[in-house]
């Protein structure tokens, strides 16, 4: 089911996050978005409270009561218990957060989306657009198979040249000290290590599990209850009346006053809020939505953790398509291989390609990885067999040419 979340696709077109990072920026977006629109709708446009008031009242002094019943405070006294006589005492039950439920939702909505506008605006300083990639491989699966391998070069050509542009050519104690910084800082010290993009989709997923989580704390402090098990009442109530009276009750008492001439008369109506009955199953679903969510992005985090941090998992992802080509069979186009992973598609280079798999078939990841690898080692043994030249424009000897990725020598 995970997996299958994973691959879950809300948007049109292609994309460069997964299943579990739509939910929060698309499918949680406008679960809310509904919720706020249908409160809005019942507050704005429907009747969300009935008063009952005198028999003296006209028909306008009954609506005027009401209206203001509507922006005032209101509060919850139990039918069976006396009216408190102190303001004070009356107010320690004010039920007004309803009217500010639509404003919540709202700002919801906007914790939901900022992790992937956060996405957005810096996966560009990584030198390479991964939406275009992605889109260009997209578009390899419908072309004729005389364009297929033409677009395919096109790619791989732009992806080797931002490998090779974000890379380090001198290699000393610098730059290793960077490195073992990188695969702890990510994006704040990785564009050269090449860990830039994988810590910066790592840190919005690291966004999206704790904004899920701060959820639970936003609501039990504006509901002023402890929504962390909010679920579970409900699922415990389920088979009896559930009727959350106490945290949305349906009727309420309003105090408010009326100006007569030169008196001030004070007048307590009681209330029906029906309004509260949305609010209630509302908060209800987004209870289960949230619990639900926070499952699927711990364990989709772990994942993400679990193929970025462990090298073994990047050198099967690469390896699982060079086997089927037969590519890496002798020792030394083994060794030459991780070479290839570690040194020139590093965790970026890994993770564009991981893109470019959820949007495209296995067949095109496949070739777009044999292009690179094909590349990288005809520049290898290219490297190795030509000679060294020095100062003075003289030949020298191949065994003392430099390694451009690692700055070691060849010899």
């Amino acid at each position: 089911m995970l997996i299958a979340l994973s691959k879950l696709n809300l948007s049109k077109g292609a994309r460069d996050d997964d299943g579990v990072d739509q939910l929060h920026h698309l499918g949680t977006v406008a679960v809310l978005a509904g919720f706020a629109a249908l409160i809005g709708m019942n507050q704005y446009v429907g009747d969300p409270i009935h008063c009952w008031a005198p028999a003296q009242y006209p028909d306008h002094h009954h609506e005027y009561a009401e209206n203001l019943c509507w922006i005032s405070q209101m509060y919850y006294v139990p039918m069976d218990d006396p009216l408190p006589w102190s303001k004070e005492d009356r107010m320690k039950t004010d039920i007004s957060f309803y009217r500010w439920v639509v404003a919540v939702l709202a700002i919801q909505c906007l914790m939901f989306k900022f992790p992937n506008m956060l996405w957005k605006e810096l996966r560009g300083y990584s030198g390479i657009n991964v939406q275009k990639i992605v889109n260009m491989a997209e578009e390899v699966s419908t072309a004729t198979p005389e364009d297929k391998d033409k677009q395919l070069t096109d790619i791989s050509l732009f992806v080797h040249r931002w490998l090779q542009t974000y890379r380090v050519y001198k290699y000393n104690v610098v730059v290793r000290f960077k490195e073992k910084m990188s695969s702890v800082l990510c994006f704040a010290l990785g564009k050269r290590q090449g860990t830039y993009l994988t810590g910066l989709y790592l840190f919005t997923k690291l966004l999206n599990l704790i904004n899920v989580f701060f959820q639970f704390f936003l609501l039990s402090a504006f509901l002023k209850f402890n929504y962390w098990t909010y679920g579970i009442e409900v699922i415990e109530h389920l088979n009896g009346n559930w009727m959350d009276i106490d945290r949305f009750p349906r009727v309420v008492m309003c105090d408010f006053k009326i100006r007569q001439l030169a008196n001030v008369q004070d007048h307590s109506m009681q209330c029906v809020l029906s309004i509260n009955l949305f609010i209630e199953k509302i908060f209800a679903v987004a209870w289960f939505w949230f619990f639900i969510l926070a499952i699927a992005t711990i364990v989709n985090f772990v994942k993400w953790c679990w193929e970025i941090f462990f090298s073994k998992r990047r050198e099967h992802f690469i390896q699982k398509y060079l086997m089927i080509l037969g590519d890496t069979d002798s020792r030394r186009e083994r060794a030459l291989f991780k070479k290839f992973v570690h040194m020139y598609l590093r965790d970026d280079g890994v993770f564009l390609l991981r893109s470019v798999g959820n949007n495209s078939s296995e067949i095109i990841v496949m070739d777009l990885i044999k292009k690179l690898w094909d590349k990288f080692r005809k520049d290898h043994y290219h490297n190795r067999s030509t000679p060294a030249v020095d100062g003075n424009g003289n030949a020298g000897n191949a065994r003392h040419r430099t390694d451009p990725l690692t700055g070691e020598s060849t010899a």
